[in-house]
Protein backbone atom coordinates (compact mmCIF):
# COMPACT_ATOMS: atom_id res chain seq x y z
CA UNK A 1 0.00 0.00 0.00
CA UNK A 2 2.67 2.19 1.10
CA UNK A 3 4.60 1.70 -2.23
CA UNK A 4 1.48 2.90 -4.28
CA UNK A 5 0.82 5.80 -2.66
CA UNK A 6 4.92 6.77 -3.14
CA UNK A 7 4.14 5.77 -6.95
CA UNK A 8 1.23 7.97 -6.71
CA UNK A 9 2.69 11.18 -5.02
CA UNK A 10 5.51 10.32 -7.88
CA UNK A 11 3.24 11.20 -10.03
CA UNK A 12 1.52 14.15 -8.78
CA UNK A 13 4.83 15.51 -8.17
CA UNK A 14 6.20 15.04 -11.93
CA UNK A 15 2.86 16.56 -13.43
CA UNK A 16 2.89 19.56 -10.90
CA UNK A 17 6.58 20.23 -11.26
CA UNK A 18 6.39 23.80 -12.14
CA UNK A 19 3.88 24.47 -9.49
CA UNK A 20 5.87 23.52 -7.14
CA UNK A 21 9.13 24.95 -8.26
CA UNK A 22 7.49 28.35 -8.69
CA UNK A 23 5.76 28.03 -4.99
CA UNK A 24 9.29 27.31 -3.32
CA UNK A 25 10.62 30.01 -5.57
CA UNK A 26 7.81 32.68 -4.39
CA UNK A 27 7.90 31.78 -0.31
CA UNK A 28 12.30 31.46 -0.93
CA UNK A 29 11.72 34.95 -1.86
CA UNK A 30 9.73 36.52 0.90
CA UNK A 31 12.08 34.68 3.53
CA UNK A 32 15.04 36.03 2.06
CA UNK A 33 13.33 39.66 1.89
CA UNK A 34 12.56 38.89 5.49
CA UNK A 35 15.80 38.07 6.81
CA UNK A 36 17.77 41.39 4.51
CA UNK A 37 15.26 43.99 6.01
CA UNK A 38 15.54 42.28 9.79
CA UNK A 39 19.54 42.29 9.05
CA UNK A 40 19.41 46.16 7.81
CA UNK A 41 17.39 46.98 10.76
CA UNK A 42 20.08 45.43 12.68
CA UNK A 43 22.63 47.95 11.34
CA UNK A 44 20.57 50.67 10.72
CA UNK A 45 22.02 53.65 13.04
CA UNK A 46 18.60 56.04 12.91
CA UNK A 47 16.28 54.48 15.60
CA UNK A 48 12.56 55.15 13.91
CA UNK A 49 14.31 54.10 10.56
CA UNK A 50 14.96 50.94 12.45
CA UNK A 51 11.42 50.30 13.78
CA UNK A 52 10.15 51.12 10.20
CA UNK A 53 12.93 48.45 8.97
CA UNK A 54 11.27 46.03 11.93
CA UNK A 55 8.05 46.05 10.43
CA UNK A 56 8.64 45.56 7.05
CA UNK A 57 10.42 42.84 8.23
CA UNK A 58 7.63 41.38 10.57
CA UNK A 59 4.92 41.98 7.59
CA UNK A 60 7.31 40.32 4.90
CA UNK A 61 7.37 37.15 7.65
CA UNK A 62 3.62 37.48 8.33
CA UNK A 63 3.38 36.73 4.37
CA UNK A 64 5.79 34.17 3.83
CA UNK A 65 3.93 32.51 6.68
CA UNK A 66 0.36 33.03 4.79
CA UNK A 67 1.77 31.60 1.36
CA UNK A 68 3.28 28.21 2.92
CA UNK A 69 0.35 27.95 4.77
CA UNK A 70 -1.41 28.47 1.22
CA UNK A 71 1.36 26.04 -0.43
CA UNK A 72 0.51 23.36 2.47
CA UNK A 73 -2.84 23.49 2.16
CA UNK A 74 -2.76 22.88 -1.77
CA UNK A 75 -0.29 20.44 -1.36
CA UNK A 76 -2.47 18.19 0.98
CA UNK A 77 -5.52 18.68 -0.84
CA UNK A 78 -3.81 17.45 -4.51
CA UNK A 79 -1.95 14.24 -2.44
CA UNK A 80 -3.23 10.90 -2.82
CA UNK A 81 -3.94 10.90 0.91
CA UNK A 82 -5.13 14.71 0.61
CA UNK A 83 -9.32 13.25 0.97
CA UNK A 84 -8.96 11.82 3.80
CA UNK A 85 -7.82 14.68 5.57
CA UNK A 86 -11.32 16.16 5.43
CA UNK A 87 -11.45 18.80 8.22
CA UNK A 88 -8.28 19.95 7.31
CA UNK A 89 -8.99 20.38 3.22
CA UNK A 90 -12.54 21.62 4.11
CA UNK A 91 -11.27 24.26 6.41
CA UNK A 92 -12.82 27.63 5.02
CA UNK A 93 -10.31 29.83 6.09
CA UNK A 94 -7.51 28.31 4.55
CA UNK A 95 -9.51 27.64 1.36
CA UNK A 96 -10.02 31.64 1.26
CA UNK A 97 -6.31 32.21 1.94
CA UNK A 98 -5.41 30.03 -1.04
CA UNK A 99 -7.41 30.96 -3.05
CA UNK A 100 -7.73 34.53 -2.95
CA UNK A 101 -3.78 34.80 -2.15
CA UNK A 102 -1.41 32.29 -2.95
CA UNK A 103 -3.04 30.80 -5.56
CA UNK A 104 -3.42 34.42 -7.47
CA UNK A 105 0.04 35.61 -6.37
CA UNK A 106 1.00 32.57 -8.25
CA UNK A 107 -0.44 32.94 -11.10
CA UNK A 108 0.70 36.58 -11.42
CA UNK A 109 4.35 35.43 -11.15
CA UNK A 110 4.27 32.75 -13.69
CA UNK A 111 2.91 35.22 -15.80
CA UNK A 112 5.41 37.75 -14.89
CA UNK A 113 8.32 35.22 -15.67
CA UNK A 114 6.63 33.24 -18.66
CA UNK A 115 6.96 29.98 -16.59
CA UNK A 116 4.69 27.25 -17.84
CA UNK A 117 1.98 29.39 -17.00
CA UNK A 118 -0.94 27.09 -18.23
CA UNK A 119 0.74 24.48 -15.58
CA UNK A 120 0.19 26.48 -13.00
CA UNK A 121 -3.65 27.62 -14.40
CA UNK A 122 -4.11 23.77 -14.05
CA UNK A 123 -3.14 22.82 -10.50
CA UNK A 124 -5.17 26.07 -9.96
CA UNK A 125 -8.18 24.62 -11.47
CA UNK A 126 -7.29 21.13 -9.97
CA UNK A 127 -7.30 22.72 -6.49
CA UNK A 128 -10.65 24.14 -7.35
CA UNK A 129 -12.52 21.02 -8.44
CA UNK A 130 -11.20 18.88 -5.62
CA UNK A 131 -11.99 21.43 -2.92
CA UNK A 132 -15.95 21.55 -4.44
CA UNK A 133 -15.85 17.79 -4.42
CA UNK A 134 -15.10 18.09 -0.73
CA UNK A 135 -18.39 20.53 -0.08
CA UNK A 136 -20.32 17.42 -1.30
CA UNK A 137 -22.74 19.97 -3.33
CA UNK A 138 -25.77 18.73 -5.02
CA UNK A 139 -28.75 21.04 -6.35
CA UNK A 140 -31.40 20.43 -9.23
CA UNK A 141 -30.85 20.24 -12.82
CA UNK A 142 -32.49 23.56 -13.32
CA UNK A 143 -29.88 25.00 -11.02
CA UNK A 144 -27.18 23.67 -13.00
CA UNK A 145 -25.57 25.52 -16.16
CA UNK A 146 -22.98 24.25 -18.47
CA UNK A 147 -21.13 26.45 -20.10
CA UNK A 148 -19.60 25.54 -23.19
CA UNK A 149 -16.85 27.81 -25.57
CA UNK A 150 -17.93 28.30 -28.95
CA UNK A 151 -14.79 26.48 -30.57
CA UNK A 152 -16.20 23.04 -29.69
CA UNK A 153 -18.47 23.78 -32.86
CA UNK A 154 -16.88 22.69 -36.19
CA UNK A 155 -15.23 25.15 -37.69
CA UNK A 156 -16.46 24.57 -41.07
CA UNK A 157 -20.78 24.20 -39.79
CA UNK A 158 -22.88 26.93 -41.16
CA UNK A 159 -24.98 27.00 -37.91
CA UNK A 160 -24.07 29.70 -35.31
CA UNK A 161 -25.05 28.85 -31.77
CA UNK A 162 -26.14 32.92 -30.09
CA UNK A 163 -26.75 30.83 -26.83
CA UNK A 164 -26.99 27.28 -26.24
CA UNK A 165 -26.75 24.16 -28.51
CA UNK A 166 -30.37 23.67 -29.50
CA UNK A 167 -30.16 24.54 -32.74
CA UNK A 168 -27.21 21.88 -33.60
CA UNK A 169 -28.51 19.33 -36.13
CA UNK A 170 -26.38 16.69 -34.95
CA UNK A 171 -24.51 15.86 -38.51
CA UNK A 172 -21.88 14.58 -36.16
CA UNK A 173 -18.76 16.30 -37.61
CA UNK A 174 -17.84 17.68 -34.03
CA UNK A 175 -18.82 16.65 -30.48
CA UNK A 176 -22.00 19.36 -30.04
CA UNK A 177 -24.72 16.68 -31.11
CA UNK A 178 -23.53 14.57 -28.32
CA UNK A 179 -23.56 16.70 -25.58
CA UNK A 180 -26.75 18.13 -26.67
CA UNK A 181 -28.26 14.58 -25.92
CA UNK A 182 -26.56 14.35 -23.11
CA UNK A 183 -27.54 17.36 -21.59
CA UNK A 184 -31.09 16.64 -22.59
CA UNK A 185 -31.15 13.85 -20.80
CA UNK A 186 -30.05 14.87 -17.72
CA UNK A 187 -32.69 18.55 -18.28
CA UNK A 188 -29.34 20.86 -18.09
CA UNK A 189 -29.37 23.89 -20.05
CA UNK A 190 -25.93 25.45 -21.44
CA UNK A 191 -24.91 28.19 -22.73
CA UNK A 192 -22.23 28.87 -25.35
CA UNK A 193 -19.36 31.34 -24.38
CA UNK A 194 -16.77 33.29 -26.62
CA UNK A 195 -14.68 34.18 -24.15
CA UNK A 196 -14.43 35.70 -20.27
CA UNK A 197 -16.45 38.75 -20.16
CA UNK A 198 -19.20 36.50 -22.47
CA UNK A 199 -19.25 34.34 -19.67
CA UNK A 200 -19.31 36.44 -16.61
CA UNK A 201 -22.44 38.01 -18.49
CA UNK A 202 -24.13 34.76 -18.94
CA UNK A 203 -23.45 33.79 -14.85
CA UNK A 204 -25.02 37.44 -14.22
CA UNK A 205 -28.41 36.87 -16.56
CA UNK A 206 -28.98 32.97 -15.64
CA UNK A 207 -27.82 33.28 -11.96
CA UNK A 208 -27.73 30.05 -11.76
CA UNK A 209 -26.94 27.56 -8.27
CA UNK A 210 -24.07 25.36 -9.80
CA UNK A 211 -21.48 25.68 -13.13
CA UNK A 212 -19.38 23.54 -14.98
CA UNK A 213 -17.30 25.30 -17.31
CA UNK A 214 -15.22 24.15 -20.29
CA UNK A 215 -12.76 25.68 -21.47
CA UNK A 216 -8.96 26.34 -21.79
CA UNK A 217 -6.34 26.76 -18.86
CA UNK A 218 -6.19 30.72 -19.39
CA UNK A 219 -10.19 31.01 -19.24
CA UNK A 220 -10.86 28.21 -16.69
CA UNK A 221 -8.69 29.91 -14.33
CA UNK A 222 -9.91 33.51 -15.23
CA UNK A 223 -13.39 32.72 -14.89
CA UNK A 224 -12.97 30.89 -11.69
CA UNK A 225 -11.35 33.37 -9.77
CA UNK A 226 -13.75 35.90 -11.29
CA UNK A 227 -16.60 34.13 -9.15
CA UNK A 228 -15.51 32.90 -6.49
CA UNK A 229 -18.86 33.42 -4.82
CA UNK A 230 -20.47 30.57 -7.06
CA UNK A 231 -19.29 26.77 -6.93
CA UNK A 232 -17.36 26.53 -10.51
CA UNK A 233 -15.91 23.07 -11.39
CA UNK A 234 -14.10 23.47 -14.33
CA UNK A 235 -13.29 20.57 -17.40
CA UNK A 236 -10.16 21.13 -19.94
CA UNK A 237 -10.95 21.27 -23.67
CA UNK A 238 -8.61 19.42 -25.61
CA UNK A 239 -7.37 20.74 -28.58
CA UNK A 240 -5.73 18.97 -31.16
CA UNK A 241 -5.95 21.89 -33.97
CA UNK A 242 -4.74 24.40 -31.62
CA UNK A 243 -6.07 27.09 -29.03
CA UNK A 244 -9.91 28.16 -30.36
CA UNK A 245 -10.59 25.92 -33.28
CA UNK A 246 -12.23 22.11 -33.93
CA UNK A 247 -11.55 21.46 -29.62
CA UNK A 248 -13.84 19.07 -27.81
CA UNK A 249 -14.30 17.62 -24.56
CA UNK A 250 -14.13 14.20 -22.98
CA UNK A 251 -18.20 13.74 -23.09
CA UNK A 252 -17.91 11.17 -20.25
CA UNK A 253 -15.31 13.67 -17.36
CA UNK A 254 -18.68 16.07 -18.24
CA UNK A 255 -21.22 13.38 -17.41
CA UNK A 256 -19.59 12.20 -14.63
CA UNK A 257 -19.51 15.48 -12.94
CA UNK A 258 -23.48 16.07 -13.87
CA UNK A 259 -23.93 12.69 -11.74
CA UNK A 260 -21.64 14.06 -8.66
CA UNK A 261 -23.45 17.37 -8.28
CA UNK A 262 -26.88 16.53 -9.49
CA UNK A 263 -29.65 15.96 -6.97
CA UNK A 264 -31.61 13.74 -9.47
CA UNK A 265 -29.18 11.07 -10.68
CA UNK A 266 -30.72 9.67 -13.56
Amino acid sequence: MSAVIVLMWGIVLENNGYFYKLSFLIIGVFIFLTAFVFLTAKFFSLQTYRIILYAAALLLLFAAMLLLAGFIWINRLLSPNGKDNRITVKNPLLAKLSFRFFMPLLLAAGNLLNWNKDEIRRVYINTCNEYIKTRKIEVPPDKMLVILPHCLQNSKCTVRFVDGIDRCAGCNSCGIGALKDLLNKYGINSRIATGGTAARKIINDEKPGFIIAVACERDLSSGMMDVQSLPVYGILNQRPNGPCRDTFVDINELEKAIVLFSLEKS
